[in-house]
């Protein structure tokens, strides 16, 4: 069951992040240091957990880029009257629906993940309306959540009480190492999780819960499952579209208490079916080198996960309405940028390709 080979070994190789870290020294972003006190010969770069952390999320988000940008998208079908504010490279406006969505253009990623998460705040928005009394639905909360020195987005979580599913799951794969937990493929781990979860860890995750808490935990996963192979968004099923937003903003990292890891435990009764889970499963499967991101690397894309928009004087960042913005490295030509429900900030590889 375990699964020691991380996705470090894969699309993060050693050499990518090694030429990252070099760009990074060279360009001033990070220091020469040593990991002895005297040392002969020349120093060497390293990059600390934090900001090869950094690195790693910028790696991340151009393999998820690729995925969006190539992939075979079902129109998404926002219904008739919801409330949609539609982005555009000029910002957004807004209006209702029905409307379809093509996930393959960055501005519809940014409808959507907007769309999807007023509808879903408070018990007034369009999604919670159509089903006024599911549990699951009126348990989400819309957190707003930062990636890089002047994006957000809006982030799904569910309101307590908690179960220790995931917790669960990472003490029976590695006991108390929890940090080695990096798999290698995350479509084929979360399925993994949800078969380990009713085959062995179903009855430990609930352990001293109240009564009230088990039947408030009951009432949300009966929710889900009323909904979750329901068409409200055109062709995906409505764990399709959870999960779609769950690749755009949690990257389909699992975290304790997390959304993704609470809807995670149900995918085992969709995985010998076509749904979502499985078409990004094959593309991590077919994708396995970092030869088919690298064209895609922009210095300046991983730079700007190391700038401070207060205190950068290498970086401009000039605001407009509407979640619209310029760039400005030095005094090169601006470039523009969306702000808002930007959970993939690659603004300098956008301006190559759009």
């Amino acid at each position: 069951m375990q699964n020691d080979c991380s996705f470090l070994d894969m699309i993060r190789s050693e050499e990518l992040i090694d030429g990252l870290v070099a760009s990074l020294h060279f360009h001033n972003y990070l220091q020469v240091t040593s990991d002895v006190l005297f040392v002969e010969g020349p120093l060497n770069v390293v990059a600390n957990d934090h900001k090869k952390e950094h690195i790693q999320e910028y790696i991340d988000d151009v393999f998820i880029d690729l995925f969006f940008r190539t992939h075979n998208f079902k129109p998404i079908v926002i219904p008739e009257g919801w409330r949609i504010r539609k982005f555009s490279k000029n910002g957004y406006v807004e209006t209702k629906g029905p409307m379809e969505l093509n996930l393959n253009c960055p501005y519809d990623r940014y409808s959507f993940i907007d769309c999807l998460s007023l509808s879903l705040m408070s018990n007034y928005g369009d999604f919670c309306q159509l089903f006024p009394k599911n549990r699951f639905l009126n348990d989400i909360m819309v957190i707003d959540k930062s990636y890089g020195p002047i994006w957000n987005s809006m982030c799904l979580t569910t309101a307590s009480p908690y179960g220790d599913e995931l917790e669960q799951y990472l003490f029976y794969l590695y006991g108390m190492m929890h940090s080695r937990y990096k798999p290698t493929y995350r479509a084929h781990d979360i399925f993994a999780y949800s078969n380990l979860y009713f085959s062995k860890l179903s009855v430990l995750c609930y352990e001293g819960l109240t009564n009230y808490g088990l039947l408030a935990i009951a009432q949300r996963q009966n929710g889900y499952r009323e909904i979750k192979d329901l068409h409200t968004f055109g062709e995906y099923t409505n764990e399709d579209i959870f999960l779609i937003y769950c690749l755009l903003v949690d990257k389909l990292k699992m975290e304790e208490y997390s959304f993704l890891s609470q809807i995670g435990i149900f995918t085992r009764e969709s995985e010998d079916k076509k749904c979502f889970l499985n078409e990004f499963k094959t593309f991590e499967l077919e994708h396995t080198t970092p030869d088919c991101i690298k064209p895609y690397i922009r210095d300046k894309d991983l730079f700007m996960r190391f700038t401070s928009s207060s205190k950068s004087k290498v970086v401009k960042f000039n605001y407009a309405q509407n979640g619209y913005a310029e760039i400005q490295f030095f005094n090169d030509k601006p470039i523009p940028t969306i702000t808002v429900n930007n959970s993939l900030p690659l603004p300098f590889l956008y301006n190559d390709i759009l």
